[in-house]
């Protein structure tokens, strides 16, 4: 597994986020951490209960990923893993501009297009760091519970980042996006699994 620090994992641009009226914290994910279904990630973080009714004018926590979940107790064993894929998903963030760049100037709508083969390798690095990370944390143990349902997530993410890779497009514009909503899935139960002493 790579070895990453908790300073090395990109934060948003604003580490306090105050709501503005008629937004949403499906909105304040996605400029903050990539995709609306980190609303799940945000409310965790800020004890929102009901991620459905966040109020106008509310104060909001959006620190880095890997630095969200020390503050939520992450035990020394996982931190380093909960690193790795944060470093992953900003990494991955931080390619996609040039990857959907790629794909458009291609000319290809569905099927398989030429990839650049320096944004294919950015792509698979994500995805084999997402592997070697999602493997730590599947070493759980008594007293902590294996985290199943992030691993899943984590895993589909990986699958269709390399799907990505390979050069393959699915025609509707779901591919690249389901990423996103994996990321935001997977990273919003690690957060409530860290929350809750990793049981």
């Amino acid at each position: 597994m790579p070895k990453v620090s908790i300073e090395e994992v990109p934060a948003p641009k604003e580490a306090t986020v105050i709501v503005a009226e008629g937004s949403n914290l499906g909105a304040v994910g996605a400029e903050a951490y990539g995709h609306e279904r980190f609303s799940g990630f945000i409310a965790a973080m800020n004890g929102i209960a009901d991620p459905e009714r966040v109020q106008a004018g509310a104060s909001l926590k959006t620190p880095s990923l890997a630095v969200a979940f020390r503050d939520a107790g992450a035990d020394a064993t996982f931190q380093p893993a909960l690193n790795v894929l944060s470093k992953a998903c900003t990494d991955y963030y931080a390619i996609e501009p040039a990857y959907l760049a790629a794909r458009q100037a291609s000319g290809v709508e569905r099927g398989e297009f030429a990839i650049p083969s320096e944004i294919a390798a950015k792509l698979r690095a994500c995805a084999d760091a997402i592997d070697a990370a999602v493997a730590t944390l599947s070493t759980a143990r008594v007293p902590h519970t294996r985290p199943s349902m992030t691993i899943d997530q984590f895993g589909q993410a990986a699958w269709h980042i390399r799907d990505l890779a390979a050069g393959h497009i699915d025609g509707y514009g779901y591919d690249y996006d389901l990423v996103g909503q994996r990321f935001g899935l997977a990273f919003t139960n690690a957060l409530i699994w860290t929350q809750n002493h990793h049981r």
